[in-house]
């Protein structure tokens, strides 16, 4: 078979005014003061990527896992043969699902059990479990003033392939207890459309309007009453997307709406039609206790496991958000947008949910959060911008829970469980809950973009965006003993950069502190980069000490900075592209030096951060933060070629602004340290 089914499965749980965001300020130590912290990822979700660091967080370990098992979810694959045959008009022949771990499609014969203005059911001959005459009453009864009603009514027409408007609802007992039906979207194309996608097996589908629900869970009542509102409504979906101008060509590989978005609509289907039915079902709860909730997984990863079906809450709160703040109709209006749709590039969710915002509820959300230019240069179209902000409003609404206004979601909302680890990558458009106890320090090497928001009380009392870097001279560093430790990079080939120790100052600033006057230059290598450092006694570079994986000095050959790990499992320094986690930092004398074991074991490991050398004061030519005369005479050691100094250093002594170093600098650093020259 050429196909790939997309089957959505039914699965029941059978038991019973903002402070501004700070962007673009010098990358250092930012305190929020706040009970409880939620870090978000304003990236669009990408599967292959799209992650950002929270940095190292003062947590205790990870909880145990938690969750609901519900189902497990088998691999697709279907028969070879799934031709139509018609009888008489009370029976006839459907491919139906046999087999839901392996999805082996087989033939069989049913028998029309009711009809009705909207639906036919049917029941599979020869089944020794089958609803009865009673239940297939109440079924048809509840579909025909119940059901149909309310889905069409929210959601809009299905694709009716024969032209009476009926929908076929086929049951059978399935080898599974806790699936309760499934729509094959595949059941939604017509012959001529099978013909174009699946030529050699063209009388191998249904092609009717179909729901098949599981004859096992008959005694359950109200579940398949909720599984026929949730079904419905992916047939309705589906139904738009076929019928969207955009999508005529594209037989068999249309754009469609998201799953998270679907399952979302789905169980918002049940929900309208039986209300309270999915916290019934125990979606609700399931979010509240979802690990993948809590390790960041991103409210568009519709990542549902046997375990943890934490992403069917959050989808059905994402929905219940969205009805919150545009309306009843928000979910017909959306797929009346797939319907009407004449461009593919006009077929994404964010541009149908962005039509439903109000224009104050738009520049509400542009005044919540300013995102970096970088940050949305990744995310692309004023659409996923918006999206993305209005991700970042739902989360909050999870934690906030407010009656009213942007943060409402309409639903009984449970809390949003706390993340207790040391520090997580977050998926794009995913979050993390820290209780802080009151201040939060937001982690230096947390990854630019990240938006933290400080909450106390149900109050916002603060959003903080990480800044991109400011363009200047930069050092990886990471920290040790609370301190910055650094080891110079160059993002210019060739440049020179000093071995420095950042520190914050008092006012807030980021000072360097030149280690023994080193300087190293940046080589560009095709696996990473290589620091080399020049002296009298020759040209050495970083290298590791033989016999020793956490031991490195400096060396004649020295090697790229690509290694493995430490021995407690984090990931060393790769330099190409500044990735991993790494402590470099050591004391060099007459070009030699070395780095101390015991600061890879002492330290606190953090992922090395990309800092800015923010140059000192004026006159202060070996940025120790202070003018003294030993700048003059650095100035003066440069002069005869002793020394050398470095960019952040030159512009510091270089007092007359000529653009050179010379003797008249020194002179007048002199005059400055004797208060003869300000």
């Amino acid at each position: 078979m050429k196909r790939s089914i997309t089957i959505f499965l039914a699965a029941i749980l059978l038991l019973a005014a903002l402070p501004h965001t700070a962007v673009g300020e010098s990358a250092q130590p930012h305190t929020i003061e706040a009970d409880r912290v939620l870090i978000y990822n304003p990236l669009p979700y990408d599967e292959k990527g799209n992650t950002l660091f929270s940095g190292t967080i003062s947590k205790t370990a990870d909880t145990e896992l938690s969750g609901d098992a519900l189902f497990v979810p088998g691999m697709h694959r279907t028969g070879k043969d799934l031709s139509i045959g018609k009888k008489d008009p009370h029976m006839r022949d459907f491919w139906v699902c046999t087999d839901l771990m392996t999805y082996q499609y087989d033939k069989r014969t049913f028998r029309l059990a009711a009809e009705g203005a909207h639906c036919c059911i049917w029941t599979m001959e020869g089944d020794t479990i089958s609803f009865t005459e009673e239940q297939t009453a109440a079924m048809l009864e509840q579909f025909e003033t119940a059901i149909y009603p309310s889905d069409t009514s929210y959601f809009g027409d299905f694709r009716d392939l024969e032209g009476d408007g009926k929908l076929h609802i086929v049951t059978y007992a399935m080898n599974s207890t806790s699936v309760c039906g499934f729509f094959d979207s595949y059941d939604l194309y017509s012959h001529e459309e099978i013909e174009v996608i699946d030529p050699d097996d063209s009388e191998s589908y249904n092609c009717l309007p179909i729901i098949n629900v599981n004859a096992r869970m008959a005694d359950r009542e109200s579940i398949v009453f909720g599984t026929l509102a949730h079904e419905f409504q992916h047939l309705i979906l589906r139904s738009a997307v076929l019928a969207s101008p955009a999508n005529k060509d594209m037989l068999g590989s249309e754009a469609t709406i998201g799953t998270w978005l679907n399952e979302g609509f789905s169980m918002a289907a049940e929900e309208l039609c039986y209300p309270g039915s999915v916290a019934e079902q125990g979606y609700v709860d399931a979010f509240g206790r979802s690990d993948k909730i809590r390790y960041g997984m991103s409210y568009q990863n519709f990542d549902a496991t046997s375990t943890d079906v934490g992403a069917y809450g959050q989808s059905f709160l994402f929905a219940e958000y969205l009805r919150a703040q545009c309306g009843d109709d928000v979910f017909r209006n959306v797929l009346k947008y797939w319907r009407d749709a004449e461009t593919l590039s006009a077929l994404t969710e964010a541009k149908a949910i962005c039509k439903q915002l109000s224009d104050g509820q738009k520049e509400a959300l542009r005044n919540l959060c300013a995102y970096s230019d970088a940050i949305k240069e990744k995310i692309g179209s004023e659409d996923e911008l918006l999206l993305s902000e209005l991700a970042l409003s739902f989360h909050l609404a999870v934690v906030l829970h407010a009656q009213t206004g942007l943060f409402s979601i309409g639903a009984s909302v449970p809390d949003m469980p706390a993340y207790t680890g040391t520090g997580r990558k977050i998926e794009g458009g995913g979050a993390l809950l820290l209780d802080c106890g009151g201040s939060f320090r937001v982690p230096a090497d947390a990854d630019c973009g990240l938006v933290f928001v400080g909450i106390r009380e149900s109050t916002i009392t603060e959003i903080y965006t990480v800044p991109e870097p400011e363009e200047g001279l930069y050092v990886i560093a990471a920290q040790f003993n609370g301190e910055w430790l650094a080891i110079p990079a160059a993002p210019a080939e060739n440049q020179y950069l000093n071995p420095v120790s950042v520190h914050p100052n008092g006012d807030g600033t980021i000072y360097s502190a030149a280690a023994q006057g080193a300087i190293f230059r940046a080589e560009r290598t095709e696996n990473g980069y290589r620091f080399v450092c020049e002296d009298a006694d020759g040209s050495y570079a970083l290298g590791r000490t033989s016999g020793s994986s956490q031991t490195m000095c400096v060396s004649e050959s020295g090697d790229v900075f690509a290694w493995s790990h430490f021995a407690d499992g984090s990931d060393r320094l790769q330099a190409d592209g500044f990735y991993g986690r790494a402590i470099l930092f050591g004391a060099f004398q007459k070009g030699f030096g070395y780095f101390a074991s015991a600061y890879f074991e002492n330290a606190s490991f953090a992922k090395p951060r990309v800092l800015r050398v923010v140059e000192g004061l004026r006159g202060d030519a070996n940025l120790d933060g202070k003018v003294t005369a030993a700048d003059a005479a650095l100035i003066l050691r440069t002069v005869v070629g002793l020394s050398r100094m470095n960019a952040p250093m030159r512009a510091a002594g270089d007092l007359d602004g000529d653009g050179e170093i010379t003797a008249a600098d020194a002179a007048k650093v002199l005059r400055m340290v004797i208060g003869a020259e300000e």
